[in-house]
């Protein structure tokens, strides 16, 4: 079976390079088969370590709404 505390520790890592190279290109970068990478922050407070900044990654996909009824 898989190493799961090394899967997590590799996702960390990639992630955090991906929230930086997103930053670096302006908070929002469009792929070439139309889906858009953005960021988003939050802050929250971890129990014993007191207030920590969470940042993640997200992918859209640009497809149209459907209409209302």
């Amino acid at each position: 079976m898989c190493d799961i505390q090394a899967l997590v520790e590799a996702y960390l890592v990639t992630e955090r390079d991906l929230v930086a190279a997103v930053d670096a290109a302006g908070g929002a970068v469009l792929l070439t088969d139309g889906r858009t990478v953005s960021t988003g922050r939050t802050e929250f407070d971890a129990l014993l370590s007191g207030r920590r900044w969470r940042a993640w990654v997200t992918i859209r996909k640009n497809a149209p709404m459907p209409p209302r009824r």
